[in-house]
């Protein structure tokens, strides 16, 4: 019971108590407009139009509410990945990295991408709810994803002017720049005078965008109350069944996702994939309980050296991938894409599918490890979709369930892909691999 009271008092649990709120007000709300009664047993009958004055004008203050934390998080997301992104790139050892960062990275963005493919190629054969009106209003009015030409995608990348990316914002631009910007730092912070203190100065701003990012999540239950409410006041019974749906569908993605992985690691590189689910189970049940990557890192590390991975190598590799390499990010932003344009009735053709699929790949870079992380990387696909924010944001409500997988899959993905590096470099111990788990502990003690 203490345990449950601590984590309903965490903000995890705010946020569930904040869209519990949200459905119930959001529902009488919808019950008044359509003139229902809601009889409670055979006593008591409430006639909703006694409060006609009320409920009128409450829609528009529920929707201010969910604006003003969206615009909060907005403020903040394209400095917040710049930051993110310059710390990475700076602070990564160059020697090092030309020997296993480059193949390093190339295999996070590998195995995001089949993250992200593999949850559009599913979604695209899944059925979400929709709302009938808005879709034959989207139809009439002509509303439809966008058709942008590949010479226009790869000419978004590039800002011609850095102020207007960061106001507009651009993400994609924003990240290009950061990417330059932090490996310019990183070549020249030790030779030229200057540079380490504009490293540091950004960093600095870094930290304060993040403790304003911490503060903004403090009223995110309110926000989430606020969007959620109003979003089922206008459109029904149809965002609680996509709510349903978008939580089932991550969560059997995920799983579906992590077996792939381990059935690929298992016969590419002829290990026994019992043995792997053994050694690996202890990080897994961790990371689930928790649902922080950053938190799971020392145990993915730990079990990584168990699994055959030698040191120098797990060290680099999972600290890197725990913000380079989030398989599990890719997959819940592209199902609450898909849902929330449902929803909203919009049309999505292949493009769109294929587009979204690049969109989540870039997204899941440079994850911003702060509280309330997979908003703002929620934020950047809707941004770089054209997907509106307080759409997709009503399914943040159950971030906290929607962890429970996503995390697992984040941390695995750094683990395996040590283990692809291992064995391609030739430091792959397969006698520590084929050792007992109970064996390796005892050692571990004795010495």
């Amino acid at each position: 019971m203490q345990k449950f009271l601590k984590f309903l008092n965490g903000l995890s649990g705010r946020i569930i108590i904040g869209m519990i709120l949200g459905v119930i007000v959001g529902l009488l709300i919808q019950a008044y407009k359509t003139n229902y009664t809601i009889t409670f047993g055979l006593i008591t009958q409430i006639d909703y139009n006694a409060l006609s004055t009320i409920l009128d004008s409450t829609p528009t203050y529920l929707d201010m509410l969910g604006k003003m934390f969206l615009n909060l998080m907005n403020m903040c997301i394209p400095f917040l990945i710049f930051g993110s992104i310059v710390m990475s790139v700076s602070s990564l050892d160059l020697k090092e990295f030309s020997s296993i960062g480059g193949k390093t990275l190339l295999l996070f963005l590998i195995t995001t991408a089949c993250a992200s493919f593999l949850a559009v190629l599913i979604s695209y054969f899944l059925p979400f709810a929709s709302d009938p009106v808005q879709a034959a209003k989207a139809i009439a009015e002509g509303h439809a994803t966008q058709q942008v030409s590949v010479k226009a995608i790869i000419l978004n990348f590039f800002p011609s002017n850095v102020f207007v990316a960061f106001t507009t914002p651009i993400v994609l631009q924003v990240i290009v720049f950061g990417c330059l910007f932090g490996l310019c730092i990183n070549m020249l912070k030790d030779t030229v005078p200057g540079v380490s203190t504009l490293l540091e100065v950004t960093l600095a701003f870094r930290t304060v965008i993040m403790k304003i990012i911490t503060l903004v999540m403090y009223i995110a239950p309110i926000g989430i109350f606020g969007i959620l409410s109003f979003t089922i006041a206008d459109k029904g019974l149809h965002t609680l069944i996509s709510l349903g749906q978008v939580l089932l569908y991550i969560t059997l993605i995920n799983i579906i996702f992590l077996v792939l992985y381990f059935l690929y690691i298992s016969i590419r590189y002829g290990l026994s994939i019992g043995m792997l689910v053994k050694k690996c189970a202890n990080v897994i049940i961790f990371a689930m309980t928790t649902t922080s990557t950053a938190m799971s890192l020392p145990i993915a590390m730990q079990d990584a050296k168990y699994l055959g991975v030698k040191e120098k190598l797990s060290n680099f590799i999972l600290p890197l991938g725990n913000s380079l390499n989030t398989n599990g990010g890719p997959i819940t932003n592209v199902v609450i894409i898909v849902a929330a344009m449902s929803l909203s009735g919009t049309p999505m053709d292949i493009t769109f599918y294929i587009l979204l699929g690049i969109y989540a790949t870039i997204a899941a870079f440079g994850n911003p490890g702060v509280i309330g992380g997979a908003l703002v990387s929620l934020a950047v696909v809707c941004d770089l979709a054209k997907v509106p924010l307080d759409v997709a944001v009503i399914f943040f409500g159950v971030d906290y369930f929607l962890g429970i997988t996503r995390v697992p899959c984040n941390i695995m993905g750094s683990i395996f892909c040590s283990v692809m590096m291992a064995k391609k470099r030739g430091e792959f111990d397969k006698e520590i691999f084929n050792t007992p788990l109970e064996q390796l502990k005892q050692a571990e003690t004795k010495q």
